[in-house]
């Protein structure tokens, strides 16, 4: 985590990454306002989302976004059975074959990792992205989108951590305006937006 912070400070990089989608509701939304700032961000696509709006998926690959395989069913590897984890895994890059290469990247459910699921992916010759900052749109309650904006001005970049599942109107609006404060922060900043890319991490 720290050599990722490192990197993204010391080139001024600015990642937006949305878990647990696509969804019909909020994703479209934030592709229409990633265009409106010419923005590419990657989504990391649950298998059984991808396969309920694969025309969602297949936008957000034409527009130039980077997708990553998030699992199947978003399984916590620390509280499920090891060889049920390992599936998991497995199931999401088969439902997303047609977005996610065999050895796409991968994050994992609530970033968390065991042997058995850590030797999968490596099988896999996959890349693991993390992030460096959680926007907290997952929180119980939620944080002040200047907070999340001003950490990432602080940081001068960072990996940062989103949800594009539908979760409801409140949460939907909160991961679209915090998405809209830090495109706003890296144009007056000069920080560089860039989409996650395979690579061992």
């Amino acid at each position: 985590m720290a050599r990722l912070r490192a990197e993204c400070r010391k080139n001024r990089i600015l990642a937006l990454t949305y878990d647990d989608g696509p969804s019909d509701v909020v994703t479209p939304q934030l592709l229409d306002l990633l265009g409106r700032y010419s923005a590419r961000g990657t989504f990391f696509m649950l298998g059984r989302q991808a396969q309920r709006h694969p025309a969602i998926a297949d936008r957000i690959l034409h527009e130039g976004h980077t997708v990553g395989c998030h699992s199947a069913q978003h399984l916590n590897a620390w509280k499920t059975l090891p060889s049920a984890a390992v599936a998991d895994i497995r199931d999401g890059y088969e439902l997303l074959a047609r977005w996610v290469t065999p050895d796409g990247m991968y994050r994992p459910p609530y970033g968390k990792m065991t042997l058995p699921t850590y030797a999968e992916i490596r099988r896999r010759d996959a890349s693991i992205w993390w992030w460096t900052i959680d926007s907290g749109d997952t929180f119980d309650t939620l944080p002040r989108v200047g907070d999340i904006a001003d950490h990432v001005r602080k940081e001068n970049g960072g990996i940062v951590l989103m949800h594009d599942l539908d979760r409801g109107p409140q949460r939907n609006q909160y991961v679209l305006e915090v998405t809209e404060a830090l495109l706003q922060v890296a144009a007056q900043s000069s920080l560089r937006i860039q989409p996650l890319l395979p690579g061992s991490k």
